[in-house]
């Protein structure tokens, strides 16, 4: 039979043409994903992609799949929510896409409440960063993405949860160690640590600097680092001052191990949301959750 892992990377491997890209979207090796194409293939019995020089095309096998796989996907979707509503009980999975920041400080505390309402329904969740998160939930991958950076495409319902500020970091015994707010002259005289491209933390302090008539390359910029945790490490071991989200520092801030400081004129702000796709049936599982995020009785700072 048609196993709907193997179909998921399928679809996905169609649309992206490249095994690396698919393998990022999918978390996963490049040898897994090449070993989910055979399952299919050799179930079929025909090859279903050719590759030549690199370069990944569909076989006419694999074009007639194509056709039918999203169908198939969105069919598995459907059945899960009329048979949830047949039941009428808190039971189902959720495959939730969350951002590094969220997924690594905020929303732990989060499905904590949630599984105390809802002790059957089994949650599933991947960090990715905001682009590699919107990818995987355009592939049907996961039922939703909760992500801190900007979200534009067209098939892609985006909308907000709870804000957030993101925060400059430097050591304790950094020469502002008596300041709490910097001008941008001695700011920009600091080595910097960045997140990497494709993260939505650097997305929006990108925006935010235009905004302020401030390219990225006028400052001293030293690294670039996957994590809040290698930028934070990296900040205390005095290589740099950092941008990071307040809920990345919570544990810092209690424990006087960092200087959190803003600057003058400047608030790097935005929006935690919500991204679903647009037109995809949404299970009653997905929906309790969906109203669990809206519900005005969850004070998110009293989470920590």
């Amino acid at each position: 039979m048609l196993d709907r892992f193997s179909l998921r990377t399928f679809y996905t491997l169609s649309n992206e043409k490249n095994f690396s890209n698919t393998a990022n979207i999918l978390c996963l090796s490049q040898p897994a994903v090449s070993h989910q194409i055979h399952i299919l293939e050799d179930y079929l019995e025909t090859r279903l992609f050719d590759r030549i020089k690199g370069e990944v095309t569909l076989t006419p096998a694999g074009k007639i799949l194509l056709k039918y796989a999203k169908e198939i996907l969105e069919l598995y979707q459907q059945a899960e929510k009329e048979i949830e509503e047949l039941t009428k009980s808190a039971r189902g999975r959720l495959v939730i896409g969350a951002s590094t920041t969220i997924g690594q400080y905020f929303l732990p505390a989060i499905l904590g409440k949630f599984k105390e309402l809802f002790p059957k329904i089994e949650i599933f969740l991947t960090n990715a960063n905001t682009k590699e998160i919107t990818a995987q939930l355009l592939h049907n991958l996961i039922d939703l993405g909760l992500v801190e950076g900007p979200v534009q495409h067209r098939d892609v319902l985006v909308e907000k949860f709870i804000e957030d500020e993101l925060v400059v970091i430097a050591p304790l015994k950094h020469r502002w160690q008596e300041e709490k707010e910097i001008d941008w002259e001695e700011f920009k005289k600091e080595p910097i640590i960045m997140r990497e491209q494709g993260s939505g933390t650097r997305k929006v302090i990108e925006e935010i600097l235009e905004k302020v008539g401030i390219k990225l390359s006028d400052l001293n910029v030293k690294m670039e680092l996957g994590s809040s945790e290698a930028i934070k490490a990296s900040v205390e071991a005095g290589l740099g001052i950092g941008i990071i989200s307040q809920w990345a520092v919570l544990k810092e801030k209690k424990l006087n191990s960092l200087k959190i400081l803003r600057l003058n004129g400047v608030r790097f702000k935005r929006d935690f949301t919500v991204i679903l796709k647009h037109n995809r049936f949404k299970t009653k599982t997905l929906e309790q959750f969906l109203n669990f995020l809206k519900e005005s009785k969850i004070n998110y700072s009293q989470l920590f």
